[in-house]
Formats: C-alpha cells, structure tokens, sequence
C-alpha cells in the first residue's frame, strides 16, 4: 500500500514538472495573457484585433498555435462558460492567419 502512495506521488511530480516545463515560455505567456485580457474587455474581438496582439508580441505563426493552446485557461480564468470559450477560440485561431510567418528584426 505505501508503494502504491509512493508511486502515486511520484506520477504526480513528474507529471507537474512536465507540464511547467512546457509552458514556461514568458513571452508565450504574456501573449495569452494579453489575449485573455482583450476578450475580457470585449468579448467581440475580431481575428484581426486578436492578431495584433500576436503581432504585439512578435509571436511568429508557427508559434501561434503553441500560444493559442495557452489562452483556453485564460477564458476559463475569466468565468467563460465552454461554449462561449470554444468560441472565442475558434476566433483565436482564426487570427493565426493574419499573424505573419517571421520578424526580420527576430
């Protein structure tokens, strides 16, 4: 029994210290931060205004997605019910688009 605690612990850790090592880029971070706050100040937001903060940020496009994984906590931070969410999230991807592939000063 005690090795079956041990070992539950255990998991637990690991998996605790996987999942902040995946997400502990800051700029990622603050871009879905940025992005939950946009949405808590209108909830109307449009790709291209979510886009901008992308671009704000200098999140390239194929890091967008990495940064978009991270905004479905914010909307649920906010109190978003997960439909509306899902949603916002559909605009959030759809913003990917207008985000632009690199920066030259990068």
């Amino acid at each position: 029994m005690t090795y079956l605690f041990v070992a539950a612990v255990f998991i637990a850790l690991v998996f605790l210290a996987f999942r902040s090592v995946r997400n502990t880029d800051p700029a990622k971070q603050s871009c879905a931060n940025d992005i939950g706050q946009l949405i808590r100040k209108d909830r109307n937001a449009t790709p291209e205004d979510i886009a901008q903060v992308f671009v704000r940020h200098k999140i390239t496009r194929p890091d967008s997605s990495k940064v978009g994984r991270l905004v479905m906590p914010q909307l649920m931070k906010l109190g978003l019910e997960s439909e509306e969410a899902m949603m916002i999230m559909h605009q959030v991807r759809a913003a990917y688009n207008f985000v632009p592939e690199s920066y030259a000063d990068k």
